[in-house]
């Protein structure tokens, strides 16, 4: 399976957890034409949507509930006439120097963003899908909406705003945590549309379950740079049905990732065609 390096790396340092509670939806999908619009499958997993910074558009943006802050390639923030300050942050177990701005605006659809707090680098050294991506947006420009729902049959993104819809809190870098029981026990991960399959750390997974059975053959692979083995992991329950799937096992969680996260799970594994992420309500749905 073709997998992306997912885009969670993006201020990791600054990461907390929030664990929400996962329903499936039911009835029927109402929405407003003017709050929805399409976005293309990128590398068969990343949701592109069109956008604009200023008056410059349109551009590319993947739309990334894995990354905790969001980020401007260097080409795209060089049309400015900026400040920049310098920081770091934590891409696993490697310290890496970003640029830091504000972005007079930003627009995502319906989302209409001022004064916003980005980081700028070369996207192309955070993941290997990203020729020709302008802004990967995350959840702290995410969250300025009540909720996003993705409908994958139809290929398009839905924003709920409201009429304090548009306010940024750039400390607001919640990830959408997911209680998920993996035969029997309890496992914490991140919710990540910038990822294919799932990803876990096989030293914390271990703790909750030291008799954890792994079927088939296990094979050495690759997330970006990062080595780990890909096996056949049965008992996967999200909800009603128990699931089988692919997983890649990192051998030993960074210290900078919270104590309680256990990895990471694409849309993918849950099979869901439509997923709304209810950031008002604090709930996960899908279907």
């Amino acid at each position: 399976m073709k997998r992306g390096h997912h885009w969670l790396v993006l201020g990791l340092a600054g990461l907390s957890c929030q664990v929400v509670q996962a329903q499936q939806l039911n009835g029927p999908d109402v929405t407003s034409a003017n709050d929805t619009i399409p976005f293309q499958v990128r590398n068969n997993f990343l949701i592109q949507v069109d956008g604009r910074i200023g008056a410059i558009g349109p551009l590319k943006f993947i739309l990334d509930t894995g990354a905790t802050h969001s980020m401007v390639d260097a080409r795209v923030a060089g049309n400015f006439p900026l400040a920049r300050k310098k920081g770091k942050i934590v891409n696993f177990d490697k310290n890496l120097l970003v640029d830091w701005t504000d972005l007079p605006e930003i627009e995502i659809g319906p989302l209409h963003l001022e004064h916003v707090r980005v980081m700028v680098g070369d996207l192309k050294e955070y993941s290997d899908f990203a020729a020709g991506v302008d802004a990967v947006i995350g959840l702290d420009l995410l969250r300025a909406s009540q909720s996003l729902r993705i409908d994958y049959q139809k290929n398009l993104v839905t924003f709920k705003i409201s009429s304090s819809s548009g306010v940024v809190n750039s400390e607001d870098t919640k990830a959408l945590i997911v209680r998920v029981m993996i035969q029997g026990a309890p496992v914490h991960v991140i919710l990540d549309t910038g990822l294919q399959g799932m990803l876990l750390y096989a030293d914390r997974i271990r703790k909750h379950d030291p008799g954890l059975e792994l079927n088939g053959m296990n094979s050495q692979g690759h997330e970006g740079r990062l080595a780990g083995e890909q096996v056949a992991l049965q008992g996967i329950r999200f909800g009603p049905d128990e699931l089988q799937a692919s997983v890649f096992f990192i051998p030993t969680a960074p210290d900078s990732l919270p104590a309680d996260l256990d990895g990471y799970v694409g849309p993918s594994v849950l099979g869901a065609q439509l997923i709304e992420l209810d950031f008002a309500a604090n709930t996960i749905r899908w279907q």
